[in-house]
């Protein structure tokens, strides 16, 4: 109750025109209530804009959602090495696990997905437009990503 009665009156003082800084790592939250959104990591803003803007990150991604339970590390790995995925990560909830891909736009990645998962029980899976969340991981992990490392060339 009190999440919800703090997002109404942030609602409220907006409405009203008065400027509201408001710290998240909620971004359905951030969706909600803010005009602007400044994505920080590693200590440096990485993305500046409206939901909208910034929900162009993850544009040209699809993503699918897999209800599952016991999601090892290994599996989660083989999944995310599968070509066309672009992120694989999984939120507990509850007993069950939401395993999240992201991957290319017109890369059906789901049978190989449901592939890897082979012998773990799952429940709902679906298939879903990239939200701001989505936005938010592709560009966090843009910024995590290891930087390229020349190739020296080494004499016989």
């Amino acid at each position: 109750m009190a999440a919800r009665e703090l997002r109404q009156t942030v609602a409220d003082l907006a409405a009203t025109g008065t400027t509201v800084l408001l710290t998240t790592h909620y971004m359905a939250e951030a969706d909600e209530l803010c005009d602007r959104i400044a994505v920080i990591a590693n200590g440096a803003i990485q993305a500046l804009g409206t939901p909208a803007e910034l929900r162009h990150h993850a544009d040209g991604r699809q993503v699918l959602e897999v209800e599952a339970y016991g999601v090892s590390d290994d599996r989660l790995a083989a999944i995310h090495a599968l070509p066309g995925v672009r992120e694989a990560s999984v939120t507990v909830t509850g007993a069950a696990q939401v395993l999240t891909v992201q991957s290319d736009a017109g890369v059906d990645v789901q049978a190989d997905v449901l592939r890897e998962l082979d012998g773990v029980r799952l429940g709902r899976v679906s298939a879903r437009r990239p939200t701001l969340e989505d936005a938010y991981v592709a560009i966090v992990n843009r910024v995590d990503a290891p930087a390229a490392r020349p190739v020296e060339a080494v004499p016989a």
